[in-house]
């Protein structure tokens, strides 16, 4: 079937690889009628430019009303903004992302979650029309055809707000991380410091997720429904009285509750204990501990809280690795999937990476090895003098003890708060920097010189003290290896970004070629042609 696609391609220019994905997936929505699209492409394939063609041309197809395209990081977001924008792209992020611009000092967030923008009558008159920047861009995004958000907003908005009604076509990009993103948004916590201080309840002490699961379906829940009962009651009160500034502090306080019940419903809703596992640690209040539920397959969810946006989907990633792992994960069925994977059009001998086993990374020999590893860790710097790179640690562990003992001034760290802005410093200095990182496996792209070597210190295993971790294991025998091959490909894929491109990558942890000889099927082929 031919398709005149060529006119929405954002670029001069397509390359093969481009022109296989595009027709291959308007093939199978059209032709075959299949509502997802699975592509899997090699970085450097140019999947946004495949994505945005194929939303753009279907929907002038079908008389669409328009895409929502799905990342999972900012740096996304505005790389789709920079390709796109001039082509009518629209992003939204939460109001966390917008300055007041009455209140300058203050986040939009802040100022609505203080409620100042409606006690201020100026800022009122100015918030309920065009002047709050979060408003209007969030009307610009539900009245356009096309738009980028992040997952966690998404997710969200369409199930509190129900503002961004579905449309034509959804694009998922990064869609390896869906799990992930789905299971954040399901999880529900219990704070024992929320049940002192706000429910006035005081929690037994609870050990099974039975008991647990119990309580809170005969105490907690009550107890909160009468707690928004009461708010509910006070604010109709207040209103009535005209006390405006006690009205809108406990209105903003009830937002918050009526939140928490509403997800709270939705989890006893969906509970069953063969699918959810439950931890209990502590938290930053002293003695006090919360609990955590989290979904083990949050296949039963993805129809009603992502995928019923759109009437067709779109998934993309370099990381799907095995079609039918990645359709059970997510409760798809695989009839109903087209699935192609495009290899990466780089040269090899552009992208080698060398196995070089230097020292155990693993919970028994980490300490005895990490000697070895900062000597080795020192002598790649050295062969590389002049260049920048990444050296991907894997733990925060291991990154300290590099920093502390190879002592080169070119190393970067960062913590969980400042990661962006050390990604910057190291993009800007034109000095050899290097990335000391145990976070950087994707959503990074230190494309040309800001990056010409890479150092996986640790084979990515997930941390087996997690009780989900060990849940998914038990349930799907391939789920451990997968998502340790898929950490170990994204964070190869960092450096490497175009056909001119190149970088080495070294491996030095001694347990590679183990998990390597048990797990080698299961790497994409473009991944296997480098490997020395």
């Amino acid at each position: 079937m031919t398709h005149n696609w060529k006119q929405y391609f954002p670029y001069p220019q397509t390359r093969l690889e481009q022109d296989q994905a595009i027709n291959f997936a308007l093939d199978a929505f059209i032709k075959d009628d299949k509502r997802f699209v699975v592509i899997e492409a090699g970085t450097g394939v140019g999947k946004s430019a495949i994505g945005f063609t194929i939303a753009q041309y279907y929907n002038q197809q079908t008389n669409g009303n328009g895409t929502y395209y799905l990342t999972t990081q900012k740096v996304l977001q505005q790389q789709y903004m920079r390709d796109f924008k001039k082509r009518g792209m629209l992003n939204l992020q939460s109001s966390t992302n917008f300055q007041c611009h009455y209140y300058k000092q203050k986040t939009c967030a802040m100022a609505r979650r203080e409620m100042e923008c409606t006690q201020d009558k100026k800022f009122r008159q100015s918030c309920g029309g065009t002047g709050c920047r979060y408003r209007k861009a969030k009307q610009d995004f539900m009245d356009g055809d096309h738009g980028v958000t992040n997952f966690s907003y998404f997710l969200a908005e369409t199930y509190y707000s129900q503002q961004l009604t579905p449309r034509m076509m959804m694009v998922v990009d990064e869609c390896h991380n869906t799990e992930v993103e789905l299971g954040n948004f399901i999880e529900i916590v219990l704070s024992e410091h929320f049940c002192n201080q706000v429910l006035k309840l005081k929690v037994p002490n609870l050990t099974t997720q039975y008991q647990v699961f119990k309580w809170i379906v005969d105490i907690y829940k009550p107890k909160l429904k009468t707690v928004v009962d009461h708010y509910k009651k006070i604010i109709e009160k207040l209103s009535l009285q005209k006390k405006m500034k006690e009205f809108l502090k406990v209105s903003s306080q009830y937002e918050l509750l009526d939140k928490h019940i509403c997800k709270l419903s939705r989890f006893i809703t969906h509970y069953h204990k063969d699918n959810w596992v439950m931890n209990i640690t502590e938290t930053d209040v002293k003695n006090t501990k919360k609990f955590e539920f989290k979904p083990i397959c949050v296949g039963p969810f993805s129809e009603q809280y992502l995928f019923r946006s759109a009437t067709k989907v779109l998934m993309m990633s370099a990381t799907i690795m095995n079609k039918s792992a990645f359709c059970e994960t997510l409760g798809l069925k695989e009839e109903d999937v087209a699935f192609i994977s495009i290899p990466s059009p780089f040269p090899v001998e552009n992208r080698p990476i060398i196995a070089s086993p230097i020292a155990s990374m693993s919970y028994k020999n980490i300490d005895k090895g990490l000697p070895k590893m900062a000597q080795a860790v020192k002598a790649i710097l050295d062969a590389h003098p002049n260049e920048k790179g990444i050296i991907h640690c894997h733990s925060y562990k291991i990154a300290q003890y590099l920093k502390r003992n190879v002592r080169s001034k070119r190393l970067l760290t960062h913590t969980s708060s400042d990661r962006e802005k050390k990604l910057k410093i190291h993009m800007a200095d034109p000095r050899p920097t290097v990335l000391l990182s145990p976070s950087m496996q994707e959503g990074v792209d230190l494309k040309g010189n800001l990056s010409r070597f890479q150092i996986l210190c640790k084979v990515p295993y997930p941390y087996l003290g997690d009780k989900l971790v060990k849940k998914r294991m038990h349930k799907w025998r391939w789920w451990y290896p997968l998502q340790t091959a898929k950490t170990i490909v994204q964070s190869v894929g960092r450096s490497v970004r175009s056909d001119t491109d190149t970088a080495v990558t070294y491996i030095l942890d001694a347990d590679w070629d183990r998990f390597w000889s048990k797990n080698k099927d299961i790497f994409p082929k473009g991944f296997k042609e480098t490997l020395k």
